[in-house]
């Protein structure tokens, strides 16, 4: 053997030793960084429900019992799948909490009671309703037992007014309450949630039946049939022309059933998306729920909704009832010209929403009033981004709209409605295409800073972070315009994913000032009362606030990112709100993006 050769199989051999050596290494490295990564998880997680523990043991030393249950009920939800039996009893101190508010709105409502006691009365059990109603859901999301029980045992003071009850409408009550229940049980236990719907269906009609159907139906065609069959069956023996929710749901079940046609496909594409699908009714049934509808609505006492829906329901009538068309038509001609004109405007316009276009719905809104018109143009600019008009309705705009301020006005709304749709669809090419074509400073630091995330995603730091910086130079730090707002918002999310330390600079400035702005709001609160102060609280759950489930939706990944960086310093930026309430959501925020998931997110919202 030469020593060419032995030398050469010995630097062989000392090569494969070295290469596994470093793939040894590498491996051990690459070991080595996962579990540091799940450990700083771990740690991450471990601080969060320290967190949340704060949070719930925080809520006693609220003044307002809405306050307290709301905050109850949000750190039950985020102990659930961590330490279920403390969630549980959080759930039942949420909803105790709430029942101080039900024995406080057993006031006055009868016929001792003076104007001013009934309507006391009356905007109580409203508030009451819909905080019970937002606590059984959250609940019943987790266990739809569990918010079962806890309805029947909390059953709401009873409240009656007469003026409703003639006019055909009644309260809400622990009925529709129940059949949400069930419409939440039917993602777990389809028969289960059939028995609950069934209970309730025998207690009479309510507005929550069809979505409960749907729900019913998307998890199991056979038993959402076998479910409308009932519905229909109870539908016989009730005079429809007179009862609100029967009517409702008899024409719903029309347009639910229908087979798909080429002015249907948009709609049903939608359904689908979201996860509904056709409800299963066989020809006669259809048939005779057009017979129904129709019977009711050519008799004297049929009710004004039920002809509203008639033009909805024309070609299963054209169908079905091809004899009976031309009454059908001569009753509704004749019911139209009984309405107000702010009726048959707003029937034209839901007309065109059905099968026009933007631009006929803006030709429309100049016939409206001036509050008319702000809502009309707002809708044709969300049709036809989502309908893929805009250049469309941007052409007609430029070219039909002559008064030049609200030619502009326009067209910021529809930069704003097409920039909302390019980010819920992901479509980075569209927000590029729509830079260039922004006017408004905010919206362009808006579309930059979608842009700057997406850049981030592909390695290309510096690009983004210079991008992030221009978009910065664009945006007062303040909260003066809803626009203005949505910009700083979408600015620091975007640098807490590229730059967090700068993220956190814009947050501390902004909470700074939004301590300033808080106090003067308060100092307003005791000379004109605005609502969003009770007994000297901020209201947590007031319709001027942002509603905590929407602020994780949108900015969670923003705030959990920066907790990622640097959890210490996000807390501490939570804490940095003067007062206690405030101080809680910013926490509950923090919580929230941390522990929940995306479709937990998306779920609240509904």
């Amino acid at each position: 053997m030469s020593i060419k050769s032995t030398l050469s199989r010995s630097l062989f051999g000392l090569s494969l030793l070295l290469l596994i050596a470093l793939s040894a290494f590498a491996q051990v490295s690459d070991k080595e960084k996962r579990e540091k990564e799940a450990e700083r998880k771990q740690q991450i997680e471990r601080k969060t429900y320290a967190l949340v523990d704060e949070i719930a043991g925080a809520a006693p030393g609220l003044k307002l019992p809405e306050n307290r249950s709301f905050i109850l009920a949000a750190a039950a939800d985020l102990l659930w799948e961590h330490d279920e039996p403390r969630a549980r009893n959080l759930f039942w101190d949420s909803l105790n909490t709430l029942n101080l508010m039900n024995i406080s709105a057993a006031g006055k409502s009868g016929s001792q009671a003076s104007a001013k006691e009934k309507e006391q009365s009356f905007t109580q059990y409203f508030a009451v309703f819909t905080l019970r109603q937002q606590l059984l859901q959250r609940v019943a999301r987790r266990d739809p037992q569990l918010a079962l029980d806890m309805l029947r045992s909390s059953r709401q003071a009873p409240f009656e007014l007469v003026s409703w009850m003639r006019d055909g409408f009644s309260l809400p009550d622990d009925r529709l309450l129940e059949q949400q229940i069930a419409t939440e049980a039917a993602a777990r236990d389809p028969q289960k949630a059939l028995q609950l719907a069934r209970e309730s269906l025998a207690k009479g009609f309510s507005y929550q039946l069809i979505p409960l159907l749907q729900k019913l139906n998307q998890k199991d065609a056979e038993i959402g049939t076998k479910f409308a069959g009932e519905i229909i069956n109870k539908l016989r023996g009730r005079n429809i022309a007179t009862d609100l929710p029967g009517s409702s749901i008899a024409v719903s079940l029309l347009t639910l059933s229908r087979t798909p046609t080429e002015q249907t496909t948009i709609k049903l594409s939608i359904l689908r998306a979201t996860g509904n699908q056709r409800l299963k009714l066989d020809e006669e049934q259809r048939r005779e729920l057009v017979e129904l509808i129709t019977n009711a609505a050519l008799t004297e006492s049929g009710n004004a909704n039920l002809l509203y829906a008639l033009s909805e329901i024309m070609p299963e009538i054209k169908e079905f009832a091809p004899e009976r068309l031309a009454l059908v038509q001569k009753k509704l001609a004749a019911f139209n010209q009984t309405l107000p004109k702010e009726q048959r405007l707003s029937d034209e316009y839901n007309a065109l929403t059905r099968n026009g276009t933007p631009e006929e719905v803006l030709k429309l809104a100049d016939t409206a009033s001036d509050n008319e018109r702000a809502w009309m143009q707002q809708q044709a600019v969300v049709m036809a981004a989502m309908k893929g008009r805009a250049d469309s309705l941007r052409e007609y705009i430029n070219t039909e709209i002559p008064d030049e301020s609200r030619r502009n006005g326009l067209l910021d709304a529809l930069d704003t409605e097409q920039i909302n749709a390019a980010i819920y669809k992901g479509e980075t090419e569209a927000l590029q295409k729509l830079l260039p074509k922004i006017r408004q400073k905010q919206e362009r630091a808006r579309v930059m800073s979608e842009l700057a995330i997406t850049l981030e995603k592909k390695g290309k730091h510096d690009e983004a972070l210079s991008l992030l910086d221009e978009a910065q130079t664009l945006i007062k730090t303040g909260f003066e315009n809803e626009s203005q707002t949505n910009a700083l918002l979408a600015l620091v999310g975007a640098y807490a994913l590229v730059e967090p330390a700068k993220a956190f600079g814009i947050i501390e400035r902004t909470v700074d000032r939004a301590n300033d702005e808080m106090a003067k709001l308060l100092l307003l609160d005791k000379f004109i009362s605005i609502g969003i102060i009770k007994k000297g609280e901020i209201s947590m759950q007031h319709s001027a606030m942002i509603p905590i489930d929407f602020a994780v939706f949108k900015y969670g990944k923003g705030v959990a990112a920066l907790a990622n960086a640097d959890f210490e310093r996000t807390r501490a930026a939570a804490d940095r709100f003067e007062r206690n309430e405030l101080r809680l959501m910013a926490r509950l925020l923090l919580a929230q993006a941390l522990l929940r998931r995306d479709d937990q997110a998306m779920q609240s919202l509904k």
